[in-house]
């Protein structure tokens, strides 16, 4: 079995952080999101049901795939090309951090994104921290699902998204859902798109598509031989 590729798919599994900490937010979206993501504006899509989330793309011709279990804290990152996966535990990475909450600003200002309403928020890491990002977040649709790190590989300003869905302040405080349709970095207090909701599709989900092939094989990792699940 191939082992290389690996290496390109670790980066957003190293920026990963404290997915599932509060296994009590629900999802209010079941369906499909596509996006554009990353200074080139790959086309990515994320599959959504319940507390579960399916993340695809293709990252130089190497199909990308990414199952995240909001409950369970697990993401679990799949290479189709290689027949392998593995399994990460975000809960564990996340004990081994300190938590810092974000500062989220609300700006009042209101964007139509793939026909759904949104509001726009100014974000910083940390409250000390000068502003990095801007959102425009929907309701309905519970929490932005997927690990935090930037999909298209090495933190940046996306690196502590799923800390909103983790802090159970804030789960609180945008009870009707903060899902973002829009993240744009601030350059020089200027909004660059870094990803776009395109299209939104509400329906029904197998439960099946976010579950590993049962002859896929699991990559232990650090080191040691892949194990037959």
């Amino acid at each position: 079995m191939r082992t290389t590729g690996i290496a390109s798919l670790s980066v957003a599994v190293m920026a990963a952080s404290a997915l599932g900490a509060n296994p009590a937010v629900a999802q209010g979206f079941e369906g499909v999101v596509s996006w554009q993501a990353g200074d080139k504006q790959t086309p990515m899509t994320q599959t959504y049901k319940g507390n579960l989330s399916r993340t695809e793309m293709n990252d130089g011709g190497r199909q990308m795939v990414m199952l995240a279990d909001n409950n369970a804290g697990k993401l679990t990152m799949v290479m189709p090309d290689q027949e392998m996966f593995m399994v990460i535990d975000l809960k564990a990475m996340a004990d081994k951090h300190e938590d810092k909450s974000p500062k989220i600003t609300a700006t009042g200002k209101i964007e139509t994104i793939a026909g759904k309403s949104c509001e726009v928020y100014r974000y910083a890491e940390e409250a000390s921290k000068p502003e990095t990002m801007e959102m425009c977040a929907a309701k309905g649709m519970g929490f932005f699902i997927m690990g935090s790190g930037n999909p298209m590989g090495g933190g940046g300003p996306m690196s502590h998204l799923s800390a909103v869905a983790a802090n159970p302040e804030y789960v609180k405080l945008y009870k009707d859902g903060f899902f973002p349709l829009r993240i744009s970095e601030l350059k020089g207090g200027q909004p660059k798109v870094m990803m776009l909701a395109t299209k939104i599709e509400p329906k029904s989900v197998d439960a099946t598509v976010f579950q590993v092939p049962s002859d896929y094989t699991e990559m232990k990792m650090p080191g040691g031989m892949p194990q037959r699940p």
